[in-house]
């Protein structure tokens, strides 16, 4: 009988969570989910100075927003618990001590700037620095002066030679490795703390991890992992590295690129399924290229054999893409709600409006022409701002047409007698073409810019109902009267 699969997310909770990190989340979340295994939640906290209890919260925040949830582990409990890694000393401890007691494992009697300090001069020799070299220079006269300061040695890992590491790499085939690449190495520092490759072998361990799914960069220390794994004779885990996300210029994604967290993408006015979505497709992708999936979707089609080794490349043009996809899709009322402290910021609305009738019709006229909620600024302004008809050389020439001129001073003739009700409307703007004896965009490039500033836009039913009748004509009225002065109606 097969094993129950166990995956981690075990991220070192200093604020919000990296694209690249929240893409390992999601990867870990999709495997455990396709299946029915076990996502466990643990806080690599030993960063104590930047793992404060706000950065926790954060960074849960933004992982929870962006739609990962877990089984076990931080804030669940569990059979392996704790899941914070300050909370597990005596675990890495207890285990050192074997280390030690095995000889696989020694104390090393010099402090952090002693052995900087070495090292820096090895280095300035052209001498390789080792610290085996360092403890087979140890004498009893330095270990009992190092004692009696009350310092603690560092404990330092023994890498027997000659040993050939191959991984099994479920992304990336076998990857071999020889131990002679690789140096003794400390696993806890002088102050107690455990280092990563270490703690992270033991937690893994003890909570029955069955598969490590992680980016690509952590490669190089999976075989200082597995020489801790199989020092304690535990059973290693299966490995699966995916590809760096890379920035468009190929070079690694950064903050000079932009956003690169998840939280700033929420700020900026992101739909959570549209990033999930996106963020599914960095690297992985269905046999029939789709673009667009829910959350079961990907669910059901995830696996490791799907995932490719070639970097991915983060495209922020194309997740905006996504994400005017989702908007224009989404519930008037949930991006009204989304929407509201923008239009509160602006002034438009008081601080304690809801989303009125009024509020939801604009929603629902202009989020086909938003690619992030914070775009309701710029759509939605034409409806609370008097526009300004100073507009690009293209819109100056179409308002300045002689076919415009007839346009406005119909309309406005007209539109006193019309009822405004969609239907009505409807109705008119259909019959615009007949009778004016124009083509389409002769009429309906110049309603627009009239209304709204711009040729393209919301349909101008939509358009007229909001703004009303009043200020319908008024806009017209000024078109006409700037692009046409001493026009007389």
């Amino acid at each position: 009988m097969n094993k129950q699969i166990r995956v981690r997310y075990a991220p070192s909770p200093t604020g919000h969570i990296h694209i690249g990190n929240a893409r390992s989340a999601l990867f870990n979340y999709l495997f455990a989910r396709h299946n029915n295994g076990v996502l466990v939640m643990r806080l690599d906290d030993t960063d104590r100075r930047r793992s404060t209890d706000e950065a926790i919260k954060t960074m849960l925040q933004d992982i929870q927003w962006l739609g990962i949830d877990w089984d076990e582990g931080y804030l669940k409990g569990g059979d392996y618990g704790p899941y914070r890694q300050t909370e597990r000393m005596d675990l890495y401890n207890h285990y050192i001590d074997i280390l030690l007691s095995e000889e696989k494992a020694y104390e090393l009697y010099y402090t952090e700037e002693e052995i900087h300090s070495l090292r820096d001069s090895y280095e300035k020799e052209g001498k390789k620095f080792s610290y085996r070299e360092l403890k087979e220079k140890e004498t009893e006269q330095l270990r009992n002066a190092f004692k009696n300061k009350n310092l603690k040695p560092a404990i330092v890992f023994k890498v027997e030679k000659d040993e050939e590491i191959i991984i099994n790499d479920l992304v990336r085939g076998n990857v071999a490795f020889n131990s002679n690449e690789f140096k003794d190495f400390v696993i806890r520092r002088e102050n107690g703390t455990p280092v990563y490759n270490y703690a992270t072998v033991i937690d893994d361990a003890l909570m029955k991890i069955t598969h490590i799914i992680r980016a690509e960069e952590h490669l190089s220390n999976t075989p200082k992992q597995l020489f801790i794994f199989n020092a304690l004779n535990f059973p290693p885990p299966q490995f699966a590295h995916i590809s760096l996300i890379l920035a468009p210029d190929r070079t690694k994604l950064s903050k000079r690129h932009g956003a690169t967290s998840v939280g700033q993408y929420r700020e900026m006015g992101f739909l959570p399924e549209a990033l999930f979505n996106y963020l599914a497709l960095l690297g992985w992708s269905s046999k029939d290229d789709r673009e667009f999936f829910t959350k079961e979707e990907l669910i059901n089609l995830f696996t490791l054999e799907s995932v490719n080794k070639a970097p991915a490349v983060f495209d922020i043009d194309k997740l905006k893409w996504m994400n005017h996809h989702y908007i224009s899709k989404a519930d008037d009322e949930r991006i009204c709600r989304l929407a509201l402290p923008y239009m509160i910021e602006k002034k438009w609305i008081k601080e304690d409006s809801n989303c009125s009738l009024k509020l939801l019709n604009t929603v629902n006229a202009v989020k086909g022409n938003m690619e992030t909620i914070k775009d309701i600024i710029k759509v939605a302004a034409p409806f609370f701002e008097e526009i300004d008809l100073v507009k690009t050389e293209e819109e100056q020439r179409i308002l300045k047409q002689g076919e415009s001129k007839i346009v406005f001073s119909y309309l406005i003739g007209k539109l006193q007698n019309i009822e405004f009700t969609e239907g009505e409307l409807d109705k008119f703007i259909n019959e615009l073409k007949t009778a004016l004896k124009l083509p389409g965009k002769k009429i309906y490039h110049p309603m627009r810019i009239a209304l709204i500033g711009s040729k393209s836009g919301p349909e101008l039913t939509k358009i007229m109902l909001i703004l009303g009748k009043e200020r319908v004509i008024d806009r017209f009225s000024k078109a006409l009267n700037e692009s046409f002065p001493g026009t007389n109606l």
